[in-house]
């Protein structure tokens, strides 16, 4: 059974080139250019995992983040926050709201794929208990449910 995954970013080329490496590991991506976009999606749609820019034109990424939280009956979705402003604040602000990983732009595709296949295990893979957050050199549990 393939992994669906949403995939939110204001820049259609970021969206598209993700889309077909993730489509390309037996994944189903449904893509969003906003936050605003990509929270009326979970709201209507499964989704298995959110891959999400913070700096998008609408919603950003953390006011995604923020807005997510307050979903009533909130899916338990790992997100992947993706950011070419990575930062100490950035990062304790995107793990504060709950994003399971903060990786700095531009990214590594084997990083993100490593990370996707951890969050999203196919059948008979055991679930991660940590990974490493990318551009820093700390490690990150997801946080407590």
């Amino acid at each position: 059974m393939s992994k669906n995954i949403l995939i939110i970013d204001d820049d259609e080329m970021s969206r598209r080139l993700l889309r077909m490496v993730l489509e390309y590991d037996g994944c189903q991506c449904v893509e969003a250019e906003n936050g605003a976009t990509g929270l009326s999606l979970i709201e209507s749609k499964s989704f298995d995992l959110v891959i999400l820019d913070n700096a998008m034109p609408v919603m950003t990424g953390m006011d995604f983040l923020e807005r997510f939280q307050h979903i009533p009956r909130k899916p338990d979705i790992p997100i992947i926050m993706v950011t070419g402003f990575l930062n100490a604040v950035v990062r304790e602000n995107a793990t504060r709201l709950g994003a399971y990983a903060i990786i700095g732009k531009p990214y590594d595709f084997g990083e993100l794929r490593a990370i996707v296949t951890q969050l999203c295990p196919p059948a008979g893979f055991p679930q991660p208990h940590s990974f490493v957050v990318s551009n820093v050199s700390q490690t990150y549990s997801p946080p407590p449910a």
